[in-house]
């Protein structure tokens, strides 16, 4: 198969993406993958380092291939810079200045797929309906699939209109394809055809049977300390009334916050507890060495529409690692409920001691070797082939 990718999420970055997992996985699986990269506005443009700014202005190949093994092809396109619109509240406007920036888009997009020879190409619209549906039939596809891995409406880049346009672009589409089940329940309302591939995991990194050599450091950690850590972004999802009630209970416990704090309050909020450090964002590479040296590992998101859809990554990535895995039941969670401590309200309070007090175990490892990202790709080729 002949893919393009148009993707919202930028191909590098400091955390882990769904889309660009998905997509190696489907070109190591022997398919042409044209990953259209995020749309940087001329804003955007200035904070850039040199060589992006040059592929940006073209001074440079905006199309680049990334190594794979095997028969398949993957490339990474750079589009030129776009006007910034995500500040419009009009959405006759909003569709305006998108409908301009689309123009050099389809020239660069087609471009490329000209100079690669790609043929029945099949776009796959990863979380992007805006351009999804200024686009749609303008490529030369065969089909279009829409992924959706997130609530649309709780993103803060996408509230504003959001919404609207993933109900304009579904049904201009063959199929959807979402992350979760409580996302499949939302978009069966715009489209007959919606399947499920959960987000997944890359085993054999965070599945590590010898400690990296040099784990990070867990500053002012005391020798025998029990360590409670969370990875990911520290944002309006999380429960914090259960988290502060965590730290006061756990007050010996080391707590470690692995990713970007969203606000200065949040931060101040969680800094106000001594036994609480937070490590801000690293690459991917390191998270594992962050996982192996906690006892016990949160998702300790709140409940409501927003987080309904959420099927978080970071669950296979502590479970590979063999560790206990606490969360509050925030959403479906299916064949997880096996393999994860599910609690709420004061009664996450006991699933962390009772978590604490089970241990690692390979139990964990068996269930989340099934959702390797391999296994993710061959089922999202599946749905693309039939």
């Amino acid at each position: 198969m002949h893919l393009i990718c148009h993707a919202f999420p930028a191909w590098e970055g400091n955390y882990v993406k769904s889309t660009v997992e998905l997509m190696k996985r489907l070109a190591l699986l022997g398919h042409t993958v044209l990953y259209v990269d995020y749309a940087y506005t001329w804003k955007d443009f200035f904070n850039q380092k040199k060589d992006q700014k040059q592929r940006m202005l073209g001074i440079r190949s905006r199309l680049r291939q990334i190594p794979v093994d095997g028969s398949g092809r993957l490339y990474v396109l750079t589009l030129p810079p776009v006007l910034p619109s995500n500040f419009l509240s009009s959405p006759i406007l909003f569709d305006f200045v998108n409908r301009l920036n689309s123009l050099p888009m389809q020239w660069a997009i087609r471009r490329a797929v000209r100079i690669l020879g790609m043929k029945n190409t099949i776009v796959v619209n990863a979380f992007n309906p805006a351009y999804g549906y200024q686009l749609a039939g303008k490529l030369g596809e065969s089909k279009r699939i829409y992924y959706c891995y997130d609530e649309i409406s709780a993103a803060h880049w996408a509230g504003k209109h959001g919404p609207r346009l993933e109900r304009a672009y579904a049904p201009l589409c063959e199929a959807v394809i979402c992350s979760s089940e409580g996302l499949q329940s939302k978009l069966k309302q715009f489209h007959p055809k919606v399947f499920v591939v959960k987000n997944g995991v890359d085993f054999a990194q965070f599945n590590q049977k010898v400690p990296p050599p040099a784990l990070p450091v867990l500053p002012e950690k005391k020798d025998g300390q029990k360590v409670i850590g969370y990875l990911g972004s520290i944002d309006d999802r999380l429960d914090y009334e259960i988290l502060e009630n965590l730290f006061r209970h756990f007050s010996t416990c080391y707590f470690v916050f692995v990713g970007r704090v969203q606000s200065e309050e949040l931060n101040q909020r969680l800094r106000a507890f001594s036994n609480v450090h937070l490590v801000g964002a690293h690459p991917a590479t390191d998270l594992p060495g962050w996982v192996q040296q906690m006892d016990v590992c949160l998702i300790p998101f709140e409940k409501n529409p927003f987080t309904a859809g959420i099927y978080p990554l970071k669950v296979n990535e502590y479970l590979a690692a063999g560790k206990p895995v606490v969360s509050t039941r925030f959403a479906p969670f299916g064949d997880l409920e096996q393999v994860v401590f599910l609690a709420d309200g004061t009664d996450f309070l006991e699933a962390v001691e009772e978590a604490m007090n089970q241990g690692p175990t390979e139990n964990y490892q068996v269930f989340a070797k099934k959702n390797d990202w391999m296994e993710r790709a061959r089922a999202f080729e599946e749905i693309l082939q039939s």
